[in-house]
This record gives structure tokens, sequence and C-alpha cells, in this order.
């Protein structure tokens, strides 16, 4: 990012000091940023929550919250862990430093600060946040891919079970059939009826082992049908 960048980002700039806003806010419209200000820690989440900028500069020591609560409020919600946010503060105590930090904050500034050095760690922040939502991006892209390919899956492995059950039960089922209509042309004295039920019962239970076979098979065992397309392979022996 430099001077010549249309303006890509929106800063949020809270800070009760209204010399200070005005500072800051020059130093990021350099940069061809949007700027948003606030002038205490609640209106800061207001306008963070309305506008969701790109970046927060917060001042540690505000009315209303400070800025390490409005960084923690930021930072709640999964979208707020992409948004960077610099703390702005007049404490050079290491535990001052180390609260904004343990906060959620990304980086932080003592006053009084170097113009260039805040504008280069806005540069900084905000290359940061470009890739997390490049990042974001991608993963969202990987995630739909992946959620076709497992309905691809899914739609190929119905496929599979569906030829599977067609191939296998076919032939016990047009045994059945066949028999039936043979029974109905037969009385039931005639040595051929038994014959006829006692087939219809071996093909009923043949199918019965065939479809305990299906629930059980091995989605990985395959073979081949018909022109290149698969079925399950089971042993309908």
């Amino acid at each position: 990012m430099n001077n010549d960048t249309p303006a890509q980002f929106t800063v949020l700039i809270a800070d009760d000091d209204a010399d200070t806003r005005i500072i800051v806010s020059s130093a990021i419209q350099q940069l061809k940023c949007k700027v948003l200000e606030a002038e205490d820690g609640k209106k800061a989440l207001e306008s963070y929550r309305e506008h969701s900028p790109d970046l927060a500069i917060l001042d540690v020591m505000m009315p209303e919250m400070n800025g390490n609560e409005v960084c923690r409020e930021i930072k709640k919600s999964q979208e707020g862990t992409l948004v960077p946010v610099i703390m702005l503060t007049a404490k050079d105590q290491v535990k001052d430093i180390v609260d904004s930090l343990e906060g959620g904050a990304d980086d932080y500034l003592t006053k009084p600060f170097h113009y260039q050095e805040l504008q280069a760690r806005v540069k900084a922040q905000l290359r940061v946040r470009e890739l997390n939502l490049s990042l974001r991006d991608k993963n969202i892209k990987l995630e739909a891919m992946q959620q076709k390919l497992i309905e691809q899956e899914r739609q190929l492995a119905v496929g599979q079970l569906a030829g599977t059950a067609a191939h296998k039960l076919g032939q016990p089922l047009s045994a059945i059939i066949l028999n039936c209509h043979l029974l109905g042309t037969l009385k039931e004295d005639d040595p051929r009826f038994k014959q006829a039920l006692a087939a219809i019962e071996n093909d009923a239970k043949r199918m019965a082992k065939l479809i305990e076979k299906l629930k059980a098979a091995d989605a990985a065992k395959k073979e081949e049908y018909y022109r290149g397309t698969d079925i399950l392979d089971i042993d309908d022996e």
C-alpha cells in the first residue's frame, strides 16, 4: 500500500483528546484511507458496529469505556478477530502495554509518537488485514469446494448402491415374479405348486441376505458393472 492507493480502507480513530484525533486523522488521510472519529469508548464501539472499519486506533484512557474494553468487545466476534487494533497510550509501563496486548490489541504506540512511525505501523497492520481477508476468502472457497466434493461423493455412493441393488436383487426378484405367475396357473395339489412356493421362499431369503450385505458393504470395494460404471462388490452367494 502506498500514497497512490485509492481509498479502500476505513480506519476508526477513538481518542477523547481532539488535538490527538486531528493529528492521527491527518496521518491516516495521507495514506488515502477513510477516517471515522469517536471521542469516547462508547461512541467508538457504536461506530465500529455501524461501519465495520478495517482498523481501529484506540486511546487507552477514554471516558464511558476505556480502549482496552472497546478492544475486547471488538475481538469477541469472529469478524472482529480480523480487525487490527492499535492502542495509543501515554503510559510506557510494561504492565500497561502487556495489558493492552493481552486484551487483544495487535500493536501499540506511546504518546508522544512520531508521525511516520504511526503511518508505518498503520500500513503494516493494514497489510495484515489484507492477508487475513484474502485467507478468509480462500478458506470460504475451499470449504465450498469440499462441500461440493462431499455431495458428489454422496451422489456417487447413492448411485453405486442403487446400481448394486438393481443388479444383485433383480435376478431373485424376477424369479419370484415368474413363480408367482406360475402359481396362478397351478392347482394346490400339483407337485409344481409346492416347488414354486419353495423357490419363492428361497429367493426371498436370498434377497434378505443381499440386503444385509448391502447394509454392511465396503464403499471402497467396487466391481465394474457396465461400460465403466462401478457398483459395490458384495458376495451374493
